[in-house]
Order: structure tokens, then C-alpha cells, then sequence
């Protein structure tokens, strides 16, 4: 009886952890997006596919929030998330995360130099990928409720 109980209390303990994790496929095409790489483009669908599909809820405009559970992204864990696209053409993608700071996600995507206009208190980092697309690294504080940010920013 006590194997049988153990055996069950295991089961449903894998279970729910596997049910609350992300697909790591699904977190791998939000990494792609938000590596903001040279001549790459999203529409608004496809990153709110890779939002969804990362373990987020859609809420409210282009506003994405984590609904139970936690979904892991370099290094820390995302507190939200949103999309941008403008009627010129211009989009970014954001994804605020906590857990981590902004300098081990600035390595992390090979960005590294500070951002001067940044007015944060801790430094936080740009990189200008080509004439069309910047990935942005920010710093935050505790009670802004997370601790970094990731941006690809594409200009129309």
C-alpha cells in the first residue's frame, strides 16, 4: 500500500511538472526572435505564437503574462511580455524576465556595450545588429518587478 501511494504521489508529481513546463521548442522560437539576428522579421502572429507556445497568456493588446507556472529564459524566468508594431512598419518584441541581471543576459546575447541613453540605474546594454534591427539589453530595479528586459527592435 505505502509503494502504491509513493508510486501514485510520483506520478502526479511528474505529471504536473511536465503540464506546467514550456515546450523547449516553443522557448527555442522565442530565443530566435528575440536574438534579433541580421535581415530576420516577424509578423505579429508569429510572435504571439512563440509567446503562447513559451507558456504565456495573451491578456490584454499586445500584453503577454505567465499564467502559473514559470517559463525559464536565459537564465531567469519571464515576468511578461509584449509586442509592438507600429503602422510604419517599425515592431519590437519585449520580454521582461526575473531572476537575473541584465549583464548575464547581455553575455548571454553577445551584448555588450552600455547603453548611454539608458537612464537605469545599473547599466544596460545595445547592440546595433544592422541598419534595421538593435537588440537591447535593460537593467531594472526590484520594484519595478523584474530585474531585465530583452528587446529586438526592427525599424520600418
Amino acid at each position: 500500500m505505502k509503494r502504491q501511494i509513493t508510486a501514485l504521489l510520483l506520478a502526479l508529481a511528474t505529471s504536473t511538472a511536465l503540464a506546467a513546463a514550456p515546450t523547449g521548442k516553443g522557448t527555442a522560437a522565442l530565443e530566435t526572435l528575440l536574438a534579433c539576428k541580421a535581415g530576420s522579421d516577424f509578423t505579429e502572429a508569429q510572435a504571439e505564437k512563440a509567446l503562447q507556445s513559451a507558456g504565456l497568456t495573451h491578456l490584454r493588446g499586445g500584453v503577454f503574462e505567465v499564467q502559473g507556472g514559470k517559463v525559464a529564459l536565459f537564465g531567469g524566468s519571464v515576468d511578461s511580455a509584449s509586442v509592438d508594431i507600429a503602422p510604419g512598419g517599425s515592431k519590437s518584441l519585449h520580454v521582461y524576465l526575473k531572476d537575473v541581471a541584465a549583464p548575464q543576459v547581455g553575455r548571454q546575447l553577445s551584448v555588450t556595450t552600455v547603453n548611454e541613453d539608458a537612464e537605469t540605474e545599473a547599466p544596460s546594454y545595445i547592440r546595433k545588429v544592422d541598419a534595421k534591427h538593435t537588440l537591447h539589453v535593460g537593467a531594472a530595479d526590484d520594484y519595478e518587478g523584474y530585474s531585465a528586459s530583452v528587446t529586438c527592435q526592427i525599424a520600418g
